[in-house]
């Protein structure tokens, strides 16, 4: 499925559910031409390159879903791959979508996997409703906002993986018992995926501000440094997440050292109580013959006074020295 979306200063236009062939030819030169393409089948890729001229490694490449970011560079087109990434709070996982963008005079095409929803519902709203000036400026201000959309959902997820982060840590300090471990390995996969794509797409971007000149206008060059440098503060996040996540996991440690403390020294002051008891009772219980105490009418219970009343002092000496 395509939707076309053609615009310039005084106009808008969009059509939904294209053939390739019926895209190619309601694409007009005087308007920015925006294609969006959901890959249902390989036909719809190779058909689209076709009638757009695109290079068959680019079409091969646009199929390729598994690969990193990357941008390469044609004579009268350049291309440049990436993956969008949303947060399915539902599923608590990082949801994952390929994304090809080519771009080349007056038109830019996006490649999508075809999975429910993207990141470009506000920038299709910026063009119908012409906020800013997504509808002065030429198909690299459009390409641009479409890198930064995706940018800005990394942003998104970042963001909260670090409040989960705050919110571990201010859990595991109310509650020392409390596991945090399963989660801190499950916010440290979600990072590591988030830095699999980041890190790439960044060296991708400044590969582009460099070999690209001819394609990209001095008025947005500043535009594309923006979206390099939210791809810097992502990786500066991930780095303090890191640390966070590692201090996380020493308080956890730490509480469980001081849990398992607090358990030995109770079973210490038990065994210490007992130990002198214990001692009463072996000696009573040895079953020698010549043993005036256990003639006596008084004798059992002075031995478990005895016993009860050692038991009373050693608990009364461990408690003034505080050591439960």
């Amino acid at each position: 499925m395509l939707t076309l979306i053609q615009y310039n200063d005084p106009g808008y236009l969009t059509k939904e559910n294209l053939s390739p062939s019926e895209a190619a030819t309601l694409v007009k030169e005087d308007f920015i031409n925006w294609i969006d393409v959901e890959i249902t089948s390989q036909t719809y890729v190779d058909d689209t390159a076709g009638l757009f001229n695109i290079h068959h490694l680019i079409a091969e490449d646009i199929l390729n879903t598994d690969q990193l970011p990357k941008f390469e560079l044609f004579d009268d087109h350049l291309f440049f791959s990436t993956k969008m990434l949303s947060f399915d709070a539902d599923e608590d996982q990082i949801m994952e979508e390929h994304l090809s963008v080519v771009m080349c005079k007056s038109l830019v095409i996006t490649f999508q996997e075809g999975l429910p929803g993207d990141a470009f519902n506000e920038l299709r709203k910026r063009i119908q409703l012409s906020k800013g000036l997504i509808r002065k400026y030429k198909e690299d201000y459009l390409f641009y906002h479409i890198l930064d959309a995706v940018v800005d959902h990394y942003l998104q997820i970042m963001e909260t993986l670090r409040t989960r982060i705050e919110q571990l840590e201010a859990r595991s300090l109310a509650d020392p018992s409390y596991d945090v471990m399963q989660q801190v390995i499950e916010i440290k996969k979600d990072i590591n995926i988030l830095r699999k794509y980041t890190v790439p797409m960044r060296d991708a971007l400044n590969k582009m501000r460099v070999e690209a000149d001819h394609f990209i206008q001095k008025s947005s060059i500043n535009y594309f440094q923006d979206v390099a440098d939210h791809l810097l503060y992502l990786i500066t996040s991930f780095e303090t997440s890191r640390e966070m996540l590692k201090d996380l996991m020493d308080l956890h440690r730490s509480n469980q050292n001081s849990e398992m403390n607090r358990v030995m020294k109770t079973l210490i002051v038990v065994s210490a109580i007992f130990i002198p008891l214990t001692f009463l009772a072996g000696v009573y219980g040895m079953n020698f013959r010549y043993m005036p105490e256990l003639n006596s009418q008084w004798g059992y219970p002075l031995t478990i006074g005895a016993m009860v009343g050692v038991a009373m002092i050693m608990a009364l000496y461990m408690r003034i020295k505080r050591w439960f």
